[in-house]
């Protein structure tokens, strides 16, 4: 998987919304998963296929992922920078289970930084962004998830036992939306202490939830 691009043309995962509705307003019924390659944040480019298509009030929404899928790193810490946010829990599963077998015996906790839970309840297996972490703790894959929500949230993160735990920090930039310059400074200086403390980073720039122009630059800004 992510070894090379492929579409999902099967109304599952994330091509399950709205699947028949998009059908009816002509749409193929079909999103793209772009290929990862080994890079730097300046190989971060705006795809030209359908990552995510949904239906609102009445209209079809096709929105535009990443070019490739960038594995890179931020102070040597391994960092994959994804486009939907679902496809961060196969990087963890790798991960993990490539883990050294003395530091695999400590517990993984995902820090979510994260405008939605992405807990929803699964239904009929379904895999898909609204869900991944309910599918990561039920499988037991991660041990704990922390939600981080909100500003008040991000800025009252009580102090992490990074002794006694693995962390991986995992980020969505739709988190940032609404926010001054202000706020995106000071947010920026307690997540990359974060950073710098994790095991593992994942970035998504969540097409359909954020505009892919402001991810870049936001992504950008995180790991410069």
């Amino acid at each position: 998987m992510y070894s090379i691009w492929f579409f999902i043309t099967e109304p599952i995962w994330n091509n399950e919304f709205s699947h028949a509705e998009r059908i009816v307003l002509w749409s193929e019924g079909k999103i793209y998963i772009p290929p990862l390659i080994k890079g730097t944040v300046n190989d971060l480019e705006i795809g030209t296929e359908i990552a995510f298509e949904e239906v609102r009030d009445g209209k079809l929404i096709s929105c535009k992922g990443l070019k490739n899928l960038i594995c890179t790193d931020y102070k040597w810490i391994l960092t994959y920078i994804v486009d939907n946010h679902d496809h961060a829990m196969f990087f963890w599963h790798q991960h993990i289970h490539q883990f050294p077998t003395n530091e695999w015996a400590k517990p993984f906790k995902v820090i979510h930084i994260d405008q939605h839970s992405d807990i929803k309840e699964v239904t009929h297996g379904e895999y898909n962004v609204g869900n991944f972490i309910t599918h990561a703790l039920s499988s037991k894959l991660i041990d704990e998830c922390i939600q981080i929500r909100t500003e008040i949230a991000l800025h009252s993160l009580p102090k992490l036992d990074f002794a006694d735990y693995n962390y991986i920090l995992d980020i969505d930039v739709d988190f940032r939306e609404g926010k001054t310059d202000k706020e995106i400074e000071a947010d920026t200086e307690i997540i990359q202490r974060l950073m710098q403390d994790s095991c593992l980073i994942t970035i998504a720039t969540s097409p359909y939830f954020f505009d892919q122009n402001k991810a870049i630059a936001i992504v950008k800004r995180l790991l410069s």
